[in-house]
């Protein structure tokens, strides 16, 4: 079970997140860990959080997740054969690989520290992602016309969700 919830920047904030918590586990409490990431303890849930442009995409969950939400803006040819290994791409495409990706490091719990974009696989049919020595399932939809969630966790069972936020 994951639990997304879509906020306007101006709406978040750590009483925010600790309310959405709570409202599926009342024991849980937000604190930061030594990283600097919002986690989740006395409850076994975990905790992830994304933002960009006006938008912050919180998902709990009962699984480790990644959570990651892009909003379309232009990237230089640089970057995007940096992250894909194609210098042209369409925007939406290429927000959708580079959001697969950001989720897929958040859903690690390592960020980009030792590992560079052009080390992760996609399988779209499959809907997997992959690195050397890890693998997960994901999800994505687009939303407002210009922002892309993506949704990382290990079990296959979110193929099956859809995402729907609270």
């Amino acid at each position: 079970m994951i639990k997304l919830f879509l906020l306007h920047k101006s709406r978040y904030s750590y009483q925010s997140v600790q309310r959405m918590v709570q409202s599926i586990d009342t024991r849980g409490v937000v604190i930061y860990n030594r990283k600097g990431q919002a986690v989740i303890a006395q409850a076994d849930l975990f905790l992830n959080i994304s933002h960009s442009g006006e938008w912050v995409v919180i998902g709990v969950g009962k699984e480790r997740i990644g959570i990651d939400i892009q909003r379309y803006k232009g990237k230089s040819r640089d970057f995007i054969e940096y992250v894909t290994g194609e210098a042209e791409m369409s925007l939406p495409l290429f927000s959708k690989i580079w959001s697969i990706k950001e989720c897929f490091v958040k859903w690690l719990g390592t960020g980009w520290v030792g590992i560079e974009p052009n080390e992760i696989y996609i399988d779209f049919n499959l809907q997997k992602v992959y690195s050397k020595t890890e693998s997960a399932y994901f999800i994505t939809t687009e939303i407002f016309e210009s922002y892309i969630v993506c949704v990382c966790s290990e079990l296959s069972s979110i193929l099956k969700e859809r995402i729907i936020f609270e």
